[in-house]
């Protein structure tokens, strides 16, 4: 008798920590029901950025908070769970303390990984986002060493607050803009337009996962090719799940 082929899962923008949740330690304990409800039978899973809403490792301090989210990650690893990490736009600041505490893999763009038999391009997704050079230039300022070995000079007293409010505010002027959070179509979808290109050179790829839009969206792009944008933990408690047969885009207790 053959053992069971365990899962693949993924995970994207759960805004851990944001103000933007009205019950921000309900969501977390939200997270840490479905991360127990897959603990039997998963093999990885893949976070996609932004778990939390804004992240900074000094070099003996992390960010207080997300204990249940922590401890829970902590727990799957040690029951043997491979967890891999992808740094978002917003907590792009993850360094080595969870890869030292609990063995996360970290990336730091996009990869390409063969999971149980298949290729997949994985992503946060502002990785190939070139539509606003503001937005570009921002990302290379705060992935730029020097400047958070600036950052990281300063109290945190000072910074956390700062940050947080930043995140905060950015997260109230994207909802008002109620296009930005709808499919924007084939034609206009950027993660679309960008898998679409990257296939013409890259025709082995069988799947592409994003997170970073907040919209879900499981997409054909040929005969043997989809993509997958994961959605988001802020409305839709959304989750991808791949068993070696089939990939589907799933919610957590949704009413």
């Amino acid at each position: 008798m053959h053992q069971k082929q365990k899962k693949i899962y993924f995970i994207s923008d759960a805004h851990l920590g944001s103000r933007y949740h009205k019950e921000p330690i309900e969501v977390e304990k939200k997270l840490v029901r479905w991360m127990d409800s897959i603990k039997e039978d998963a093999q990885a899973l893949f976070i996609l950025g932004d778990i939390f809403d804004f992240w900074f490792e000094y070099k003996h301090v992390v960010p207080k908070g997300h204990i249940r989210f922590l401890g829970k990650l902590a727990e799957l690893a040690d029951k043997g769970i491979d967890i891999h990490l992808f740094i978002g736009n917003h907590d792009m600041w993850m360094f080595d303390y969870l890869e030292k505490e609990i063995g996360a893999t970290i990336y730091r763009d996009t990869v390409i990984l063969d999971l149980l038999g298949k290729r997949f391009f994985l992503a946060h997704g502002d990785e190939v986002d070139f539509r606003k050079r503001s937005f570009r230039l921002l990302r290379a300022v705060f992935r730029n060493k020097v400047c958070q070995r600036m950052y990281a000079a300063v109290h945190p007293y000072w910074t956390f607050p700062v940050a947080t409010g930043w995140s905060f505010s950015g997260r109230k002027r994207g909802l008002k803009k109620v296009e930005d959070l709808k499919y924007q179509g084939e034609s206009n979808e950027y993660l679309v337009l960008f898998a679409k290109e990257y296939l013409k050179s890259h025709p082995d790829i069988n799947f592409f996962i994003f997170g970073h839009r907040h919209i879900m969206l499981d997409l054909m792009l040929s005969r043997t090719a989809r993509l997958i944008i994961a959605g988001d933990w802020l409305q839709y408690f959304s989750f991808v799940v791949w068993d070696g047969e089939h990939l589907f885009l799933d919610q957590f207790e949704v009413e």
